[in-house]
């Protein structure tokens, strides 16, 4: 008898010494996991394993992060099931357009941050213009831009002035824009002197058409900055007003910020600063049909027509990407499924991917201004996240 207790006493002993060294295994570097904070912004918190998402892939992918001080990653957050189930943040830079590598002050990265967002912003603007129409302020998306805008007939001349709403959400307007050959900042970079016109809207439509209208997709900030000048022009209430009322204040968001150009304009298509915790929110929003507690935001309709495939080709963007209503389209794979994605994206590797098949939001903002990171938030999506559900 005492023989045997000693025998079960080292089984036990010898199982719990394994058990003890595969955790070990998962926090060698350091990291242990632990369930999001709750605070009172409207968030509901859970862990991984409360919504069937291994751990073991995360830790992984945190000590990867840890262990590589190059990457620029400055927050990761994860949403599933509608419970924020991971929130991480990073040491980083400050985005510093007076600095030659871009680098400001070295900061801890923090929930009550701010983050530029770049073209995430323009996703947003979606957001803000798919309000707009469920209060009936755009009941016909093919209505051409010069009615909106016949002070600038002058320059919406010939096919120019077949350019339509549709147009422009979807970036087939054809007309010309280069904001990728040379850097912000250069005279010679499109976004520059977007900032640098004292009419903004009058730079913007007076480029060249180079396609017919709807022919083409190209890559065209301009676009976005007219639809949100449209905005306040059919509702009569400035762009960030209208956001506030019908979009932020809803959200019970905190903070924020837009920026804009000197003529009062806001800068529509990337201009908007803002917490990381409450871009997901508004992600929130498309996996709750447009509802934000008892609020109905925007309309399952727009959320369709946001996620639509509007466009089949993006040239080279992103691999396999459709573009929607300034959503890009994409796909990944799941334990052999394929999953439907939209997603935001800006430069610098800012990125809200939205997988409604999954009930999953994936956020990151980083400082990869650059492009000198090797670490992609793509590939720590398909090596880490997604690796984690079960």
């Amino acid at each position: 008898m005492k023989k045997s207790f000693l025998l079960s006493a080292c089984l036990i002993l010898m199982i719990s010494l394994a058990i003890s060294c595969k955790k070990d295994d998962a926090t060698s570097n350091g990291y242990s996991y632990a369930k999001p904070a709750v605070f009172e912004d409207g968030l509901e918190t859970a862990s991984l394993e409360s919504v069937g998402m291994k751990t073991t892939p995360i830790v992984s992918m945190m000590n990867y992060l840890n262990s590589n001080s190059s990457h620029t990653i400055h927050n990761i957050l994860i949403i599933k099931d509608k419970k924020l189930v991971f929130e991480e943040y990073f040491i980083g830079y400050k985005l510093s357009y007076s600095s030659p590598d871009l680098n400001g002050e070295l900061i801890n990265y923090s929930r009550t941050f701010d983050h530029p967002m770049q073209s995430i912003s323009k996703s947003v603007t979606s957001v803000i213009f798919g309000i707009a129409v469920k209060n009936g302020y755009f009941p016909d998306l093919n209505k051409k831009i010069i009615d909106y805008f016949p002070e600038y007939a002058d320059v919406l001349t010939g096919e120019k002035a077949n350019i339509t709403i549709h147009h422009l959400l979807t970036m087939t307007s054809g007309i010309a824009w280069d904001e990728s050959t040379y850097p912000i900042g250069d005279t010679r970079n499109d976004i520059t002197q977007l900032f640098a016109s004292e009419d903004p809207m009058r730079f913007i439509l007076s480029k060249p058409l180079l396609t017919s209208p709807g022919a083409t997709f190209s890559y065209n900030s301009g676009s976005t900055n007219v639809v949100g000048a449209i905005i306040e022009k059919a509702t009569g209430m400035g762009f960030l007003n209208f956001a506030n009322q019908y979009l932020f204040d809803p959200l019970q968001s905190e903070g924020g910020a837009w920026s804009g150009y000197s003529n009062g304009q806001i800068h529509a298509s990337g201009g908007l600063y803002f917490k990381a915790r409450e871009l997901c929110k508004i992600g929130l929003l498309f996996l709750n049909e447009g509802m934000w507690e008892d609020q109905q935001v925007i309309t399952p309709e727009w959320i369709t027509k946001s996620q639509e495939r509007h466009v089949s080709s993006t040239v080279n963007f992103f691999p396999n990407s459709g573009y929607g209503y300034y959503w890009w389209l994409t796909e990944f794979s799941v334990n052999g499924i394929t999953q439907e994605c939209f997603f935001a994206a800006g430069w610098g590797d800012q990125y809200m991917f939205i997988i409604p098949g999954l009930d999953l939001i994936i956020e990151f903002n980083s400082g990869n201004y650059n492009g000198t990171s090797n670490i992609s938030p793509f590939d720590l999506v398909n090596n880490y996240i997604l690796r984690s559900i079960e």
